[in-house]
């Protein structure tokens, strides 16, 4: 990803904060420098009061007040600084990340313009002027932002970095990849750029290097999850026969259930398993790994996951010991077990009596990176509304009630929806309704991860750029036999894919 994360932007802020060698000011100064932001913001208000074309006292306002979040308020201390000083590229500078952080991108543009007209070398806000532009959909004109940072300062990585997302995302992955690696060469440390190459190597098929290049995650400022923190020592691929192994879950319950693929293969090497997981997880985890113990996350850890454990792994990590290669993905249909009398009942339900085919169906990722991309509406699958034979079951997490409704209310078509099944908090619940089903057909999220585990008959939908579990170039799915692929031939445009998803149905119910 593009290296924007908060953090960084409050250094950069930080950066342009004003010195005077006032008294108050110097007070309020102090304030700030040590993060007291709040007190800081006091002490500047207070010098405006009485001096309200105080420059560096409205530009440091505008700083703190965009540190603790306020930033209607610190748009307004930056307006008054750039009325007393309009030609300083720092203030505009000020001003576009603060309009960037509040999603107004078009302004943003225009500020970071400004700045770059003030300045044209000022590579910080190129930068930023290419990641606006970026979410404006302007690929090209990003591309020229960030090669005008990269003609300003040719050694600098992190532009480097973001050039190479913006390829990513534009499916350039070689362009990427040397992006990434040139990045890397500058800087051998940067753990955003090992992270954000990692994804286009596993998407790509280049696994082995790919696991190891995620292990940099860990150390990257906007990974998601908790590094947990246990006294035994990392696994690092040795013998464990007889031995006792820690996985714990990282990321979402999606990525725990993707990456649990692996347990059985750790419990065919002779150790002895125990899983920590999302509490959610714990009833489905027990079923289907009846040699593994299955202990809930907690924090502090729970324990009898903090002793008598000889090596312990974060789960993200076993591909590299396990899935270094295609010849290493075992023939398994499955690995997850649902409540065989749960899913059962559920079946009988949704069918009443009919002999329809029972088809699930999930149309909206939550992921806050790629989730936009991910995703299509319900209303997309008007085209798939009068096939016969075929009785479509909400899969869906969230509340989808307007959206059904609506649906039916243009198709004619209900889409079934059990008040009984909490898909976000009863997990074994949602496991059973999945595995209920004749056919699961939806985007990739959290519901085809199931599905996969599960076995069941999965379609998935990909928009062009999907997450590496999926690859590139393939209809099938060498971590779930029972899934295939539909990829988008262009970009945003979904009408082909359910073209395609349609006449696969009208196959199957011959």
């Amino acid at each position: 990803m593009a290296d924007q994360g908060n953090r960084k932007e409050r250094r950069r802020q930080k950066k342009l904060a004003q010195k005077s060698p006032d008294a108050a000011f110097q007070n309020a100064w102090g304030l700030h420098q040590a993060g007291r932001l709040a007190e800081a913001e006091a002490a500047y208000g207070k010098i405006l009061k009485g001096a309200p074309d105080f420059f560096e006292a409205n530009v440091n306002l505008g700083v703190v007040l965009q540190g603790q979040g306020k930033l209607e308020e610190a748009l307004d201390a930056y307006k008054q600084a750039i009325k007393i000083n309009p030609d300083s590229p720092e203030i505009h500078f000020a001003f576009a990340t603060a309009l960037q952080e509040m999603e107004q991108t078009v302004v943003a543009v225009a500020a970071y313009q400004r700045a770059v007209e003030l300045k044209p070398d000022f590579v910080d806000a190129l930068n930023g002027l290419a990641i606006a532009l970026q979410t404006q959909g302007d690929a090209e004109n990003a591309t020229k932002s960030f090669e005008r940072a990269l003609e300003a300062d040719p050694d600098n990585a992190e532009t480097l970095n973001n050039l190479g997302t913006l390829y990513h995302k534009e499916a350039r992955l070689d362009d990427a990849m040397a992006t990434y690696r040139r990045a890397l060469d500058i800087r051998p440390d940067y753990a955003e750029a090992h992270r954000n190459l990692s994804h286009v190597l596993l998407l790509g098929g280049h696994l082995a290097e790919g696991w190891a290049e995620s292990r940099w995650r860990w150390k990257a400022k906007d990974f998601p999850s908790e590094k947990r923190s246990f006294p035994s020592p990392i696994w690092n691929g040795e013998d464990i026969s007889g031995k006792t192994l820690l996985v714990w879950g990282e990321q979402g319950v999606g990525d725990e259930v993707h990456f649990a693929a692996m347990v059985p293969d750790l419990i065919g090497q002779g150790a002895a398993i125990v899983l920590e997981c999302d509490r959610r997880l714990v009833a489905l985890f027990e079923r289907s790994f009846t040699q593994a113990a299955c202990v809930a996350r907690e924090t502090p850890a729970a324990a009898e996951i903090t002793s008598d454990i000889d090596f312990q792994i974060p789960s993200g990590d076993l591909g590299g010991y396990l899935r270094p290669d295609f010849d290493s993905f075992p023939d398994k249909e499955s690995y997850l077990i649902a409540d065989g009398a749960r899913t059962a009942a559920l079946k009988n339900q949704y069918q009443d009596g009919t002999d329809d085919l029972l088809v699930g169906i999930a149309w909206h990722s939550t992921n806050p990176d790629i989730g936009k991309e991910k995703s299509m509406s319900l209303m997309d699958w008007r085209p798939l509304a009068g096939l016969p034979g075929i009785r479509f079951i909400d899969l869906q997490y969230g509340d989808t009630s307007s959206e059904r409704a609506e649906f039916e209310k243009q198709t004619g078509v209900a889409v079934m929806h059990d008040d009984g099944v909490n898909q976000m908090k009863d997990l074994d619940a949602f496991a059973a309704q999945i595995a209920a089903m004749d056919l699961v057909i939806s985007v990739s999220n959290t519901t085809v991860h199931f599905a996969g585990a599960l076995g069941v008959p999965t379609w998935v939908m990909l928009n062009t750029l999907p997450l590496p579990v999926w690859m590139l170039d393939r209809d099938d799915c060498p971590w779930h036999p029972s899934i295939r692929l539909f990829r988008q031939g262009q970009k945003g445009e979904w009408s082909d894919v359910i073209g395609r998803v349609g006449e696969a149905l009208k196959i199957l119910k011959r």
